[in-house]
């Protein structure tokens, strides 16, 4: 009992004070390797455990371990002397003392005669395998819910695989190919446990002969290659190891692996498609399609074949090779079943560069069947057979299927690696540099949902960059995402629609995506709940541009968005949906279908009731329709109302803009102004500096709208407004349309005869009207020219000076003139002069005369149809519009 006792207070003690490990080496003998061109080092392990309470260790624990030292430069010229120095130098286990003891085993290796017992070495061999094969269990496959990636094969569990066995692992990276695919799958085990990194980052043996067999091998096995990406990306999720991706330069490599399996996949595709249907492509050439033909299906089956599970396969050694023709055989198809294996050793010794300059890795085989017509032809009728043909293209497109599914694990743990990496900007221009977008979007075409998450993730930041949104735009990719995002699948459609939202800043691929149907596609996300911000967001950049506002009639985002305002519960509209609003009002036909039945009384009174200042800008925006203006009137005694008691500036600025929007004859104006008393709330907001200049703005602008009345004109003079609209005029002499809309008023109240005398000679407005006259802004040009006009036809006086100050304006115009072209002529050839006689000379051309009609009243600018629908409140062409200065 109380050894019992004993035995459990240390356990406990162990569990819970073990604080420090201490390892230590001893180094032992050396010996060659029985078989290999390699250095067996035995060494002995010690793990001893301390504590903090006591200095004396807790736990102590030997091991006696080999290590293997591969001599790969070993050959018949090697010194052995040279290579012992350095094995020294590089092996801590192996003290300098024993240098005389590897020289002389790197002798003996170097003589050794590889057949002297060669079965020995064969058993050896074998018996080393089996005891490494023994401690490890079958392969057994990962659970995909249990990391966000899961690797092709898992040969052993982790409960089986430990970082101490790494060495092991590593050894079984120079073997055969299926032994190097469990070995980087037991090393993907322990990099999968984020405890290990820091210790597998030490670890530079096997990190570099990781990148080695991903280097030399990645073409042979998919499983091999995703693996060791694998083993990179979990370094890759934690930046402080992204140097390490770099040294080995995965990132470069990784990409050279998408572009590769890319175009491998590309080249299956195209091949099953002539297969399917071969009348309907149209090669180039009927040698040229023949041979495309030969090597591209020769390619298929060899890829196949090289991703077959080698238990499928018999053994290599127990297939006859015949010597001589089959008799009653088909030696073409004999030799069409060899290729592939002859075709197989020649593409994996080929540079990768120049398999893709073949367009896939199809190298010639070397056995010609060109002149066995008669051969083939058993093979060519079972082809025509619709029956074989049908159960040969269903059989490769399985295997297409099956070969893209395990491809997709690749790429997408290479893409996931690169989008890790990519944090860091630099490497994210390299990435640039070497067609990444290009690849993404051609990725783009699959099936598999979480490659399509990962890709358009990556696209999504990328999209950023402005480099990278035009290569997107050059690659079509507008045409490739409404399959994404009416996918079904929410995460999917969402990160989708954010990618489309970053390429809808620009112009033009916002064009494409109207040409290509998105907008109906879109407008069903309103109702969506989890989509509906991000598709608001993109309906709001396609309103932006004013042919596109009228499609939106062609669905029913107007009503739906309409709907949404009026039936929201909350005290604030989106601002996405109201501003989208904002902008679809300026289209005649949404403007009617805005307020059709109800809608307007309900937009008006919330807007009261919450004081919204872009719910009113959208009612401005419907003002401005000379065919809803009759809607207003109701309105128009709260409107003028709210002027005075509202404290909201912004809110005020709207109401004023509608005011100032009802150009209406049946609407007197002097009543509202003085039921309301604005006049001494006008002359308040007049005053420089008092008010923002929008509420200036818009108030001048409402002045002109009254001061069409003339009742309202009189007021004004009577009130003294126009004096201080004059001193603001003094005050904004470079607000271009704050003096613009000023003399707009002066225009409007010289119109009438009853305040034309006043205007001309109780205050300075004919002065500064003829100081105006030389504005460079042509519309304020525009309405000095008529004002002065008014003026000069009441008063003789102001006449002459007008018709002075004119003829002084086109003088000094005509004086720079010619100078001017005086200067060019003395640089020109006179003779083309006498070719066209009807011509005018060269300093009276017809350019310089149009640019010089500065003042001719019957000069309009014509705009469009779409233009007049879109922007109502745009100048029109009689002198009785308000003109805009921009």
């Amino acid at each position: 009992a109380t050894t019992t006792a004993t035995a459990t207070g240390e356990k406990m003690q162990t569990s819970d004070d073990a604080k420090f490990i201490k390892k230590r080496w001893k180094g032992g003998t050396i010996e060659p390797h029985p078989t290999d061109k390699a250095l067996i080092v035995n060494y002995q392990l010690e793990a001893t455990v301390f504590g903090e309470q006591s200095s004396n260790p807790m736990i102590e624990e030997k091991k006696n371990c080999q290590k293997i030292i591969r001599l790969r430069s070993l050959n018949a010229k090697t010194d052995p002397a040279t290579l012992a120095r350095e094995v020294v130098d590089k092996c801590d286990l192996i003290h300098k003392s024993q240098l005389a003891d590897v020289e002389q085993i790197i002798f003996y290796l170097k003589n050794r005669k590889d057949n002297a017992g060669a079965d020995i070495a064969d058993n050896n061999s074998q018996h080393h395998r089996s005891a490494v094969s023994a401690k490890r269990t079958p392969a057994t496959k990962v659970n995909s819910n249990s990391a966000a990636l899961s690797p092709a094969k898992t040969p052993a569990s982790n409960a089986d695989v430990s970082i101490n066995n790494i060495d092991e692992y590593v050894e079984l990276l120079y073997e055969d190919l299926s032994e190097r695919i469990r070995g980087s799958a037991m090393i993907l085990q322990v990099a999968r446990n984020p405890d290990n990194l820091e210790e597998l980052e030490k670890n530079e043996a096997c990190l570099s002969a990781l990148s080695r067999v991903l280097r030399e091998d990645w073409r042979k096995s998919l499983d091999l290659s995703t693996n060791i990406i694998y083993i990179f990306f979990c370094f890759s999720t934690y930046t402080k190891f992204h140097p390490v991706i770099v040294q080995y330069k995965i990132g470069s490599l990784c990409m050279d692996v998408i572009d590769y399996e890319l175009r491998r996949y590309e080249t299956m595709r195209n091949e099953l498609d002539v297969r399917k249907n071969p009348v309907t492509s149209a090669p180039l050439s009927a040698k040229s399609s023949k041979e495309k033909l030969n090597r591209s299906t020769d390619d298929f089956l060899d890829i196949m074949n090289e991703e077959k599970p080698k238990e499928m396969e018999p053994p290599r050694r127990r297939i006859p090779e015949l010597k001589q023709r089959p008799k009653s055989g088909n030696w073409s198809s004999f030799h069409g079943s060899m290729s592939s294996s002859l075709m197989k050793s020649q593409v994996l010794n080929s540079s990768y560069h120049e398999a893709l300059s073949n367009g896939a890795v199809t190298p010639d085989s070397g056995i010609s069947t060109n002149g066995d017509m008669k051969a083939t032809s058993n093979e060519a009728l079972d082809r025509n057979d619709p029956k074989v043909k049908k159960e040969e293209i269903d059989r490769l497109n399985k295997q297409l299927k099956v070969f893209a599914k395990k491809q997709e694990q690749l790429l997408r743990v290479a893409f996931y690696l690169l989008l890790n990496m990519a944090e860091n900007i630099k490497l994210e221009e390299k990435m640039r540099r070497k067609h990444i977008v290009k690849m993404l979007v051609k990725t783009l075409d699959r099936q598999n949902i979480d490659l399509l998450m990962l890709v358009t993730t990556f696209l999504k930041k990328l999209s950023i960059v402005r480099d990278n949104k035009d290569d997107m735009g050059e690659f079509n990719i507008i045409a490739k995402l409404p399959r994404l995002f009416q996918s079904g699948h929410t995460d999917l459609a969402q990160v989708t629609l954010k990618l489309v939202f970053n390429l809808s800043f620009d112009g033009v691929l916002r064009r494409k995506m109207v040409g290509a149907g998105y907008l109906p596609k879109l407008v069903m996300f309103i109702n969506d709940e989890k989509h509906h911000g991000i598709a608001m967001k993109i309906l709001y950049h396609m309103s932006l541009d004013d042919w596109v506002k009228g499609l939106f009639t062609h669905t029913e985002c107007v009503q739906m968005a309409t709907d949404a305002i009026v039936l929201n519960l909350n005290s604030k509209v989106d601002l996405d949906l109201i501003s989208l609003c904002i902008n679809l009002s300026l289209n005649k036909r949404n403007a009617q279908i805005m307020v059709e039945g109800n809608r307007l009384h309900d937009l008006m009174d919330r807007a009261f009731k919450y004081q919204d200042s872009l719910l009113m800008k959208l009612l401005r925006n419907l003002s401005q329709h000379e065919m809803l203006q009759p809607k207003f009137i109701d309105y128009v005694g709260d409107l003028a109302r709210i002027l005075t008691i509202c404290e909201d500036e912004s809110f005020v600025v709207e109401c004023l803009g509608i005011l100032g929007n009802l150009s209406l004859a049946d609407l007197d104006y002097s009543q509202i102004l003085q039921n309301f008393q604005l006049i001494p709330w006008i002359r308040d907001v007049l005053v420089p500096g008092a008010k923002l200049d929008d509420m200036v703005l818009d108030t001048i602008v409402y002045l002109g709208t009254c001061a069409h009345d003339e009742l309202c004109a009189l007021l004004f003079c009577r009130a003294k407004v126009v004096l201080s609209l004059i001193e603001l005029l003094k005050a904004k002499q470079e607000d271009d349309e704050i003096v613009l809309q000023i003399i707009f008023v002066f225009q409007q109240i010289l119109r009438h005869e009853s305040t034309r005398e006043y205007m001309i000679k109780e205050t300075e407005s004919p002065a500064y009207l003829i100081d105006l006259m030389h504005d460079k802004n042509a519309e304020i040009r525009k309405v000095c020219d008529y004002c002065l006009d008014i003026i000069a036809m009441s008063d003789t006086e102001w006449a002459k000076r007008i018709k002075l100050e004119k003829f002084r304006n086109h003088n000094s115009q005509w004086l720079c003139m010619v100078e001017s072209q005086q200067d060019q002529d003395n640089e020109q050839d006179y003779a083309d002069n006498d070719e066209n006689e009807n011509e005018l000379d060269t300093y009276l051309r017809n350019d310089y005369l149009d640019n010089c009609d500065l003042y001719n009243s019957a000069n309009t600018n014509k705009e469009s149809e779409d233009n007049e629908s879109n922007n109502p409140a745009s100048p029109a062409l009689s002198t009785y519009s308000r003109p805009v200065s921009r």
